[in-house]
């Protein structure tokens, strides 16, 4: 079997989105697409190259906005993500990856009471099932 190429995550950002994506801190669960009421139109999952502080950087399954203008602006996938990847777009450049790996343990230890006071966030097994795919590599 071919290994799938990969581009780096960088190449993957767009400007022109109303959303952007830090894409060494997404878990790859797809839940953004699954909270998302366009989520088949707007959203795709691709392969890329992601490292989170910046070193060793492996080939994982991502979510990419391929048609960005079809995009509403509900921001139910802003809300439906549990690492806090997706965010709106200011047009502004990501912070460095030791700023945004203490980004991602704040939403790691966040979770547990994400249900508690009522916060949206979607986890089911097919959540699950779609995040140890995407980050074996096998899109």
């Amino acid at each position: 079997m071919k290994p799938v190429e990969a581009r780096d995550w960088r190449g993957f950002y767009r400007p022109d989105a109303p959303l952007a994506i830090y894409y060494p801190s997404c878990g790859g669960g797809e839940e953004c697409i699954a909270a998302c009421p366009y989520g088949g139109e707007i959203w795709s999952v691709e392969p890329m190259k992601v490292s989170l502080l910046g070193f060793a950087a492996k080939t994982r399954c991502r979510p990419v906005m391929v048609r960005p203008d079809l995009c509403k602006g509900c921001m139910l996938c802003v809300a439906a993500c549990p690492t806090g990847a997706l965010r709106p777009n200011r047009g502004r450049v990501f912070r460095s990856a030791p700023v945004e790996a203490l980004r991602l343990l704040y939403y790691t230890l966040k979770l547990p009471f994400k249900r508690r006071y009522g916060l949206r966030w979607t986890f089911r097994r097919e959540h699950v099932d779609r995040f140890l795919k995407n980050n074996g590599g096998r899109c």
